[in-house]
């Protein structure tokens, strides 16, 4: 950017990473930066979320105009990215977010081997090609496929510089293990690549690699770590669940454990549909001879006397959960279940770390872009707490309280229970409020009372994943306000049967428009669902989900419904991610 007296130009230089970008004394910082093409966080754009807060390590700036009643409060030597401009070349930092990760760049693999080490399991071994080295971590997965656009997710079997399997040769001069991965890969029958493709296969062959990715490794992540710190013992207790092939994605992690001598004991447990199922039993049952501290078992669901589920094995076996640190990985219902059933025995939350396995779909919309280290497992977890923030938060209202003091409750409620900070503000509406949408101030000296519809709405951000959730609560007998209330949910409910049966986003939005007239309210068009992925979807668009003329995928939309009643000034409002468990 060339300089000129009217519009001098400066060098903006983020923290830890040296990225910068210039800036100029007119526009806001975040518009600089999102010209320039960097990844900085951000979301509503108005300085209330505190999304883009930055702290200044050196230069001057100023605020492009004052602040509003519902400003972000910065602290000394903050800044708001998207109401200050720089008057100086600043270097600034973001304490509470990380740069996502650069993909990393795609790679070519040779087929060394394929077997099929049960009735449809197949042991696929490839060598990465190139001269760069490929290095990767225990848990982690590869995309893998024949081509570049129609990749599948695949956990790595083996672990680095383990030979990837016992019928591999080694190449000339380097180790098996180095540049070989090992897939287990179940053949579902009209499979793209699980069936179709597979059959295919031979020794030569090249199929296209990306990774590899997922943050579900051994060593835990840094915030479980330090979780697992505050005891003495915490974490050294290690519970593995797995179900089908996802025995390949926790079986590096056994092994890395293992060799590591950090833990005191490691435990599997295995689910299968019967025992043939359990392809890698003698390998378990070597390896449990070798190593005290290691004990498996398989769970089977058919052939048994008592069919099982893993996390229901897992209860059986009389673990410390305070102590233990739990990896799981296979269907997402196991995932799910096992992570609320631990969570109710004792584990920590922090402690459970998991990759839930999902069958490939096509490919995504544009609209529905995500991080190249995204995990569908996470965000639902911060869905999950987001609902226990909303529902806890309703227990703790009184009548009497204003609704500023309801937000500030609210945020430090969050704050205990793990969010470091919301993507939007947290919004508390009472009584004749409740008809306003997010972007209408409402009177934060207004009294709740009694007899009273109150609407709370949380953005709480939970270990890098975006959590929306809202809900209407009513307090005393007032007809209209349940009624109305029950609205919300209603009107929810049935435009997500409609869109379990295949309807797009912007019929979804028609559909709720016909079915709020039906309660006795009117639907508010613009309040129209929106994205949630890794903090902040704003980095890959603020889609409409009321525009969206696809059916939306799993996971990653958010439907709002807000509806005003026909008669009275009060409305109601209900929103959830959109998913099909």
């Amino acid at each position: 950017m060339a300089n000129s007296p009217t519009r001098p130009a400066f060098l903006c230089t983020l923290a830890p990473d040296a990225r910068r970008f210039p800036a100029d004394s007119q526009s806001s910082l975040l518009d600089a930066a999102l010209a320039a093409g960097l990844a900085v966080p951000f979301s509503c754009r108005r300085g209330e979320c505190g999304s883009c807060r930055a702290q200044v390590m050196a230069g001057q700036h100023e605020r492009i105009a004052p602040p509003s009643e519902y400003a972000y409060p910065v602290q000394e030597q903050e800044l708001l990215l998207c109401q200050c401009r720089a008057l100086s070349d600043l270097t600034l930092r973001f304490p509470h977010w990380q740069a996502p990760a650069a993909a990393a760049a795609p790679r070519t693999a040779r087929v060394v081997s394929l077997e099929y080490v049960a009735r449809t399991i197949a042991r696929l071994v490839v060598e990465v090609q190139g001269g760069t080295p490929f290095d990767w971590q225990a848990g982690q997965h590869v995309r893998l496929g024949l081509e570049p656009g129609s990749l599948r997710c695949f956990s790595i079997a083996n672990v680095p510089g383990e030979p990837a399997s016992e019928s591999a040769s080694e190449s000339a001069g380097e180790p098996a293990g180095k540049r070989r991965l090992e897939f287990h890969i179940r053949r579902l029958p009209s499979g793209a690549f699980t069936d179709r493709a597979l059959g295919t296969l031979a020794p030569g062959d090249t199929l296209h690699l990306e990774g590899p990715e997922g943050d579900c490794v051994w060593p835990a992540p840094q915030a479980a770590d330090r979780e697992a710190r505050n005891g003495a013992d915490a974490g050294q207790d290690l519970v593995l669940l797995a179900t089908g092939t996802g025995f390949a994605g926790v079986r590096p992690i056994l092994l890395t454990a293992l060799a590591s001598g950090a833990c005191r004991s490691v435990t599997l447990y295995w689910g299968n549909r019967e025992a043939e199922d359990c392809y890698a039993a003698d390998w378990l049952d070597r390896l449990q001879a070798q190593h005290p501290a290691l004990r498996w078992q398989p769970v089977l669901s058919a052939g048994a006397a008592t069919p099982g589920r893993v996390q229901d094995a897992a209860l059986a076996g009389r673990h410390d959960w305070a102590r233990a640190r739990v990896y799981a990985c296979g269907h997402p219902g196991m995932v799910r279940d096992a992570r609320a059933a631990l969570h109710a025995a004792g584990l920590p939350p922090a402690r459970f770390h998991a990759e839930a396995f999902v069958p490939a779909a096509a490919p995504r919309h544009p609209w529905e872009r995500v991080g190249p280290r995204f995990s569908m497992t996470a965000l639902l977890e911060a869905r999950r707490r987001s609902i226990e923030a909303v529902n806890a938060a309703a227990a703790m209202l009184r009548p009497g309280i204003t609704t500023g003091e309801a937000i500030a409750m609210i945020d430090r409620q969050l704050q205990a229970m793990g969010s470091a900070y919301n993507w939007h503000p947290t919004y508390v509406r009472f009584g004749a409020d409740s008809v306003n949408t997010w972007h209408q101030p409402s009177q934060r000296e207004r009294r709740l009372r009694a007899d009273d519809i109150v609407v709370i709405d949380v953005g709480p951000v939970w270990d890098g994943y975006e959590g929306d959730y809202g809900d209407t609560f009513v307090l005393g007998e007032d007809a209209d306000h349940r009624r109305c209330a029950q609205a919300a949910r209603a009107v929810f409910d049935a435009a997500r049967q409609a869109w379990l049966g295949g309807m797009s986003g912007k019929a979804l939005y028609a559909y709720a428009e016909t079915l709020a007239h039906a309660h006795g309210c009117e639907l508010v068009a613009d309040v129209p669902g929106h994205r949630v992925s890794e903090f902040p979807h704003a980095l890959y668009g603020k889609h409409r989900l009321a525009d969206v003329e696809f059916v939306p995928d799993d996971g990653i939309w958010v439907l709002e419904i807000q509806v005003r009643d026909r008669a009275r000034p009060i409305g109601a409002f209900f929103e959830d991610v959109l998913v099909r468990a």
